[in-house]
């Protein structure tokens, strides 16, 4: 049971900061549940695909400097794309436009997907992982724990900030995306400055 709540507490503490995919999960929450859900979804599918690898040995080979400098450039590439989607849709961050393509869960869905898959650091935080499990003393509990506390923020914040879109004015959810779309740019370029020029 230990493991088990030490796996609980990492999932949180990696889940509940504030990163691209927690703002992009609540941008697509003002419009509609579903959709936030989509990008938590997509984030945590890689989040598994990355435990999987762990679990066979195979994650390490991936944390090369050259395959992680590739993947920074095209992180710094798809979170200058979702900053401008957000800008972009500021006028309608709290309406239901479902005739637009990239308001389809299965969108937002891919959206969770990339924004993970081409973050260097997440194949960090399961590096730290794996070392974490070796020295519990039950590592699937531990697992286990960690992916359940992922899966429950991932639920829940989407909810709580759907709920909540009746409070929210128009102006305020405009505020809101250019704010969450200044930064997606903050991140892009401090991901470029980590991998390339810090140190």
């Amino acid at each position: 049971m230990e493991s088990f709540i030490q796996g609980l507490l990492l999932g949180f503490g990696a889940a509940v900061p504030v990163g691209p995919v927690n703002i992009l999960i609540m941008s697509y929450s003002l419009k509609r549940y579903a959709l936030g859900t989509g990008v938590g979804l997509g984030s945590m599918s890689v989040d598994i695909f990355y435990m999987l690898l762990m679990s066979f040995g195979v994650l390490k080979f991936l944390n090369q400097p050259m395959f992680l400098n590739l993947l920074s450039i095209f992180g710094f590439l798809f979170l200058l794309y979702i900053a401008y989607l957000t800008y972009k849709s500021a006028d309608s961050l709290i309406t239901e436009d479902l005739n637009l393509k990239e308001n389809s869960f299965w969108s937002c869905y891919t959206k969770g997907v990339l924004l993970n898959l081409v973050n260097p650091y997440i194949i960090g935080f399961w590096i730290s992982v794996s070392s974490f499990a070796a020295s519990s003393s039950n590592a699937l509990m531990s697992l286990s724990g960690l992916i359940i506390s992922i899966g429950l923020w991932i639920l829940g914040l989407p909810l709580v900030v759907s709920k909540s879109k009746r409070f929210i004015s128009q102006t305020t959810a405009k505020i809101f995306a250019y704010v969450s779309a200044l930064l997606m740019v903050v991140f892009a370029f401090m991901l470029i400055y980590n991998t390339f020029f810090k140190g």
